[in-house]
């Protein structure tokens, strides 16, 4: 072993052989480094390219951004994002709904035009939208959906192309370094001992001359050096008045900042009979640049009969750069002290009890609400005490991280 370094140092000694080896060793390197210690990462991409379940939270909220608003547009927008993997990441979706309904993702369908000719057969225990002839809106036959790629295929292919690499190199350092050599290695190391085995002796150096010095060395006698004399000075009035230490103390003490203004502000009034109550608000930076959306709309009722009884609003933020739409319940006392209704509307958001004067915060990735439960009043008819609203006032703020 030692023979075969002592030969692999003498041939790097020879300027191209050593830029060869450099050059393998450096490309190897840099191919796991690039491939596995530091992978590509992405960066604004389009949502074709996110996982599949996140692939299935982009479009519920996207369904659900439509619902509210109504854009076909965006929805339109929002479809053609996910490219080639839109039609499966709808199947998947009808396998998971979620909080959507059956009606919401059918009209969500509708718009972008989904339609498969063909017929597919709904899984079971799922509110999958059917149309007149009996198919499944935005799925397609099984012969046509292609099936994923697996998820070791990248590292197969890694592991091949380093294995190629380490081969090739193999190979030129064979091919520069050990073709032409004569592997009689006994015989040479054998001389090479018989070489190392004749003394050799450095130069003689000359002897060191010594250093005479004195016995004893004389002290050094240092001349005392006079001290100017100080010269009385006037005191600093500034200093006998206390001015400087105020300044110091006023620049000391920082400015206060100023308080953060919200980029925009709505109020909103629900009053009995609006049985159609759904505000929504979109608000844009000082530059004209769109930020995002918000709103408050009625999302259970108790009772029959009209007018319709609200229990609970939705209050909603979208981000546009977010994906997904940040959602809280506010209930009345009744709906929130009631365990099946609290149940069942936890599923649209983080539930709250309407009480005059509360406020809770809505964030996203860059947007933060701040809503105002500002007045709150019961409605009187023969239901039980606080269950839904004659009139309700809230107001919501929006700011900027």
């Amino acid at each position: 072993m030692e023979n075969f370094l002592s030969e692999f140092k003498e041939k790097l000694k020879v300027p191209r052989n050593l830029a060869i080896f450099t050059g393998v060793i450096g490309l190897i390197l840099g191919l796991i480094l690039a491939w596995g210690v530091f992978p590509v990462k992405w960066k604004d991409a389009s949502a074709e390219h996110l996982r599949p379940d996140e692939r299935v939270v982009y479009l519920r909220n996207a369904i659900n951004s439509y619902t509210m608003t109504g854009r076909v547009k965006e929805a339109q927008m929002a479809w053609d994002s996910l490219g080639s993997n839109a039609v499966k990441t709808l199947e998947d979706l009808n396998q998971e709904p979620g909080f959507l309904y059956t009606e919401q993702i059918q009209r969500f369908a509708s718009a972008v035009d989904t339609s498969a000719p063909a017929p597919v057969t709904p899984p079971e225990n799922n509110n999958v939208p059917v149309n007149e002839n009996g198919q499944v809106i935005g799925l397609r036959p099984a012969d046509e959906i292609q099936e994923p790629e697996g998820k070791n295929k990248g590292l197969l292919w890694l592991g091949i192309i380093l294995l190629l690499l380490l081969l090739v190199g193999a190979g030129l350092i064979w091919w520069f370094f050990f073709k032409n050599k004569d592997f009689k290695l006994p015989e040479k190391l054998k001389l090479r001992r018989k070489e190392n085995s004749t003394p050799q002796y450095a130069a003689v150096r000359p002897a060191a001359t010594p250093i005479k010095r004195d016995p004893k060395p004389q002290p050094v006698v240092q001349e005392p050096v006079e001290e100017p004399e100080e010269k009385p000075t006037l005191p600093n009035l500034a200093d006998l008045f206390g001015l400087n230490d105020r300044q110091k103390t006023q620049e000391e003490t920082p400015a206060p900042l100023p308080a953060a203004k919200p980029v925009a502000q709505f109020m909103t009034t629900y009053m009995l009979g609006d049985d159609m109550y759904d505000e929504s608000f979109t608000f844009d930076a000082p530059n004209g640049e769109f930020l995002g959306e918000c709103g408050v709309s009625s999302s259970d009722t108790i009772g029959v009969g009209e007018p319709k009884k609200v229990s609970a609003f939705d209050i909603w933020l979208f981000d546009k750069n977010d994906i997904q739409t940040v959602t809280k319940v506010v209930m009345s006392k009744h709906a929130f002290k009631d365990a099946g209704t609290r149940q069942r509307l936890e599923i649209r958001g983080e539930p709250i009890m309407a009480e005059d004067g509360k406020q809770f915060v809505l964030e996203t990735a860059t947007l933060r609400l701040e809503a105002k439960l500002v007045n709150f009043q019961y409605g009187d008819l023969p239901l039980p005490d606080d269950s839904y609203f004659q009139r309700a006032t809230m107001e919501l703020a929006i700011y900027r991280k």
